[in-house]
């Protein structure tokens, strides 16, 4: 086999990868807006951030005034806000700490400071009240830093959260659609036709969907690309239409494959694996590897130089 047909080989797999990829990033973003998981994410974020402890219990007054001022409520008046700018956070947090005494503002919050329950707030705010030295402008500025720099962990947490229902979603899918990727590979491989038309539908997908757009209408697409797939897929019976049987269920073909006599489902189920592993890499990291693909194979052979 040429260098080609390797590379039309990976064209075929990364393509599936990045359709199935697609289908995992539009369930869970439906996942996430109907559970409202950012905006009570960050919530739970915030709540931390500010925390205290009152007499054994949890002190959630200082949160309660600055989850609950206009320049955070207003962000999403309707729903809990899945982000936050960290000026507003400062500028609110800042108002949250005013006493209403006659007293210079800095030396409100550093008061406010000192009377907060014992907790991460109050350590981490007289750190940087203490780091500020008296200059209010120099201590909004450490705030937003604070700030940003706990929603940096929580996004971590987050894509932690993303890549694990990513993974999750692409074994179930991979059962589903019986994905095998060593059986994708084995008949991409062995069946140049199947190869060429994996390729073909993988440049049109690329020339006509360039990673933006609307996620909905993507995840439509590669419902569609994956129900015209040109590889083989899905479950068939290879007894259906013999001596008048009908087609056997899922289940029935499941136990089937995966308890196999002759050991053959171990192997479907590390090509299972393989495929959830490889979804779970996001379809970002697909399309962009897609791409490459393409230009690589579009770039041909490098000629031949004259001299030599």
């Amino acid at each position: 086999m040429s260098l080609g047909a390797v590379l039309d080989v990976a064209i075929g797999l990364v393509f599936t990868y990045l359709l199935l990829g697609i289908l995992a990033s539009g369930v869970q973003e439906l996942f996430a807006g109907f559970s409202k998981l950012r905006g009570r994410t960050l919530r739970k974020g915030v709540a931390q951030l500010l925390s205290g402890s009152d007499d054994g219990k949890p002190a959630t007054a200082l949160f309660d005034r600055v989850f609950g001022h206009a320049l955070i409520t207003d962000l999403e008046p309707s729903r809990l806000p899945s982000y936050i700018p960290a000026r507003h956070f400062a500028l609110a947090l800042v108002e949250a700490l005013k006493d209403g005494s006659q007293a210079p503002l800095f030396s409100q919050v550093e008061c406010s400071i000192a009377r907060l329950p014992p907790g991460s707030a109050r350590q981490s705010l007289t750190a940087l009240v203490t780091r500020a030295g008296g200059d209010l402008d120099s201590l909004h500025k450490s705030i937003e830093t604070w700030f940003d720099d706990s929603m940096d962990r929580l996004s971590g947490a987050y894509k932690r959260f993303s890549q694990y229902f990513t993974l999750g979603f692409g074994l179930i899918v991979a059962i589903a659609f019986n994905v095998d990727t060593l059986h994708l590979t084995r008949a991409l491989w062995t069946d140049p036709g199947a190869r060429a038309a994996a390729v073909a539908a993988a440049q049109r997908y690329a020339e006509t969907h360039q990673g933006a757009g609307d996620a909905q209408a993507q995840v439509e697409a590669a419902r569609q690309q994956l129900e015209a797939f040109p590889v083989p897929v899905g479950w068939t019976d290879p007894k259906a239409g013999t001596a008048g049987e009908p087609p056997r269920s899922f289940g029935v073909l499941f136990v089937e494959r995966v308890f196999a006599a002759d050991g053959s489902g171990l192997w479907l189920l590390i090509g299972w694996l393989i495929t959830a592993l490889c979804v779970s890499l996001g379809a970002p990291f697909w399309f962009d590897a897609l791409e490459n693909l393409l230009q690589l194979r579009n770039s041909g052979p490098k000629p031949v130089r004259a001299t030599s």
